[in-house]
């Protein structure tokens, strides 16, 4: 790669070709890239509210919902009525949604494993601090800037 490329585009192109991984290896389970994302949240935090979920998974409320109707279709979430607050609708995984958790993690490591199979340990942690460094120094400076409003350290 040429080195008049910036730091920009070569975080852009390595999100890319990260992204594309792990959208093939997510396609193996039948499961989009949004749906990952979106069930990843509520294995974290079972339950939240749509609006909730929405914000975390960084997202409008629009986007989340066609998502989130294509995740109740295939019987891997329920919405539900918030029995505090009426106007609420909280997002619960079904068995079948939780049981996906798992096979999904793995599909993920895979995405892992090969993007670290060429470096060391020591450049991983490297990268890992470098990459950190940059989130926070950025959302910093442009607040909101880090996945869902804060920082992710893996996927």
């Amino acid at each position: 790669m040429s080195s008049n490329i910036g730091m920009g585009k070569r975080l852009r192109l390595a999100h890319m070709a990260f992204s594309r991984g792990l959208r093939l290896e997510l396609a193996k389970e039948d499961v989009s890239f949004g749906q990952f994302i979106h069930l990843e949240r509520l294995w974290e935090m079972d339950g939240l509210t749509q609006k909730d979920l929405s914000r975390r998974v960084g997202v409008e409320m629009a986007s989340s919902t066609t998502i989130l109707a294509e995740l109740e279709t295939r019987g891997l979430v329920r919405r539900e009525r918030s029995p505090q607050d009426r106007r609420a609708i909280n997002v619960v995984l079904t068995p079948e949604g939780a049981a996906l958790k798992p096979r999904l993690l793995e599909a993920a490591a895979r995405v892992n494993a090969q993007a670290r199979a060429n470096l060391s340990p020591e450049q991983v942690t490297q990268l890992m601090a470098v990459l950190d460094t940059i989130t926070a120094d950025l959302t910093a400076i442009y607040p909101g800037a880090g996945y869902g409003g804060k920082q992710r350290l893996q996927v």
